[in-house]
């Protein structure tokens, strides 16, 4: 996880700029009432690294607030690694 972490402003813009309508969609067509796990993961019209570029930043800058437990901050890292390596950012 070397990547620098983004300001505030940097990650608002990502936000504010993503098409949450169209992921939710996607992520809506993806899954089937009760679908959880690896079948919901596996839907072809969700795209997970798409969705979870616009969320890693937000989950660096958590992880970097002063006042988050130590813990936290650990599992948000662990997550943030887990998921560059599933979706390689570019």
């Amino acid at each position: 996880m070397s990547t620098p972490m983004q300001s505030f402003e940097q990650v608002d813009k990502l936000v504010n700029n993503a098409d949450l309508s169209a992921l939710k969609a996607a992520a809506k067509r993806g899954t089937t009432r009760g679908t959880r796990g690896p079948q919901a993961m596996a839907a072809p019209n969700v795209n997970v690294c798409e969705i979870y570029g616009v969320v890693r930043p937000i989950l660096l800058l958590v992880a970097g607030t002063p006042f988050i437990p130590k813990k936290w901050k650990d599992v948000i890292k662990l997550f943030v690694q887990a998921m560059d390596g599933f979706c390689p950012q570019s």
